[in-house]
């Protein structure tokens, strides 16, 4: 492993892509966006802070619509803990982030399925940017899932699907092997995590994992789980301080098919991490 010059806090693995690099390269720090200086992000900043997401005017309100669809849900289902000021951020922000940082690892997008989505954080914002994309959520808890099939629907997002299962049970079913990007936000651990996620990856495809500040010690932590799950570490990604202190992103990519034993039934991932 080695770190790039441009950027000490971003660790890549051989075999990342070459294009990757450019963009990581563009991490810099300054003092107007160190920890304690932050500015709060409004609406009206996601156009300008991700220009390459094209046609806002089409994204932008569905976003915001879909905030206003959480915000009543959460009057009688629990669907995040971040409220108030800082939702545009860590919410919305974070997840547009995620698919920016993706995007320098593969431009395949489809199909993709995001686990334990929540309150669609980050997979129906997936959805929202990218319409044509075969997106599915897996949402084990079933009063989430039927609150993610209502959200959807008024939406009008053809694109979704949704699995009111576990994601043990999602890695043996129809979905497993078959998606060329994966995402998870705030499951677990990366070594439980990587056992939810990489059975759903086909082979070459992708697992985008957000993690905190400890990314680096969890990636070292996850070694077994890497290598009995047919998975590389390519990188680990820190989100631009624009959008979050200590955000990174986990790039992993499976490159063989995984063994059948796993997942495990139910339940062990969590148990007995790998």
């Amino acid at each position: 492993m080695y770190s790039l010059r441009a950027s000490p806090r971003v660790i890549c693995t051989a075999g990342a892509p070459r294009d990757s690099f450019v963009m990581l390269s563009l991490y810099h720090r300054s003092r107007d966006c160190a920890p304690g200086n932050r500015v709060k992000l409004s609406w009206e900043d996601l156009p300008g802070l991700f220009p390459s997401f094209a046609n806002p005017e089409r994204w932008l309100p569905l976003l915001q619509r879909h905030a206003t669809l959480v915000e009543q849900a959460a009057k009688h289902t629990r669907v995040t803990s971040v409220t108030g000021a800082n939702v545009v951020r860590r919410q919305y922000a974070e997840s547009l982030e995620l698919l920016r940082i993706t995007r320098c690892f593969t431009d395949a997008c489809e199909p993709y399925a995001d686990v334990g989505t929540g309150g669609g954080y980050p997979g129906l914002v997936v959805a929202i940017l990218i319409p044509a994309a075969p997106v599915t959520l897996v949402e084990p808890l079933q009063k989430r899932a039927r609150l993610l099939e209502t959200m959807a629907a008024e939406l009008e997002l053809v694109n979704v699907r949704v699995l009111a299962e576990r994601a043990e049970d999602a890695g043996r079913g129809a979905l497993r092997g078959s998606c060329a990007l994966v995402t998870a936000r705030a499951v677990a651990e990366l070594r439980e995590l990587l056992e939810y996620t990489a059975p759903l990856a086909r082979t070459g495809g992708w697992l985008a994992l957000p993690k905190g500040s400890g990314a680096e010690a969890e990636v070292e932590e996850a070694a077994r789980a890497l290598g009995e799950l047919n998975c590389v570490h390519r990188a680990t990604v820190p989100m631009r301080p624009e959008v979050s202190d200590s955000g990174m992103v986990v790039m992993v990519e499976k490159v063989g098919p995984g063994l059948e034993k796993y997942p495990r039934r139910a339940g062990l991932p969590g148990k007995r991490p790998l």
